[in-house]
């Protein structure tokens, strides 16, 4: 088969190779792996050429992280394209346009992913009491064991994490906070 036959099979569009995700050079022996593999998922392919690609050129620039995230958004198998979106939107340098980009979205996996890294950030920062109001009512298992561990919470508060916590793990973790507060008294 040629670049060209394989190009096609494996569903790389132009824009791979534009953005330097791949090489033509490097596409014939992907393609001769997909040959001789089992798995003809093409989007395993795509994903693991992505995620090499990811792995090598960190931090990524602005436009590169939108450009790839704009990819995913494309991609003829949207499991995979989804999943290449979410890499992105979780880097520490995903800028805030493609934030933006994600939570406009609608996908719920992506907008979670956002909102608890912008509390996260702001949990990171010194927490103002709206900030640990808002993590109490979160129902964020994630977002509530960093408030446990992060922020020095009062009775109320952590009665409020042992009454409606998120998860059975959490309201157990609220109850040793209390536990300790009432026997340091």
């Amino acid at each position: 088969m040629s670049e060209r036959d394989y190009k096609t099979l494996l569903q790389f569009s132009d824009r791979w190779f534009r953005l330097g995700l791949l090489a033509e050079s490097d596409l014939r022996a992907l393609g001769q792996r997909y040959e001789t593999s089992g798995d003809k998922n093409t989007e395993h392919y795509r994903y693991q050429v992505f995620r090499d690609y990811l792995a090598s050129h960190r931090p990524l620039s602005p436009s590169m992280a939108e450009a790839l995230y704009e990819l995913g958004q494309v991609d003829s198998d949207t499991a995979m394209g989804g999943a290449m979106m979410r890499e992105i939107v979780e880097l520490s340098e995903c800028p805030a346009n493609v934030e933006e980009q994600a939570l406009a979205s609608g996908e719920k996996y992506l907008v979670k992913i956002v909102k608890r890294k912008r509390m996260l950030a702001e949990l990171n920062a010194e927490p103002t009491a709206e900030v640990i109001a808002r993590c109490l009512t979160s129902q964020d298992a994630d977002i509530q064991r960093e408030l446990l561990a992060r922020a020095k919470l009062s009775r109320n508060q952590l009665n409020q994490l042992v009454e409606t916590g998120a998860n059975r793990a959490i309201r157990n973790l609220a109850t040793v906070h209390l536990r300790s507060k009432r026997e340091a008294v």
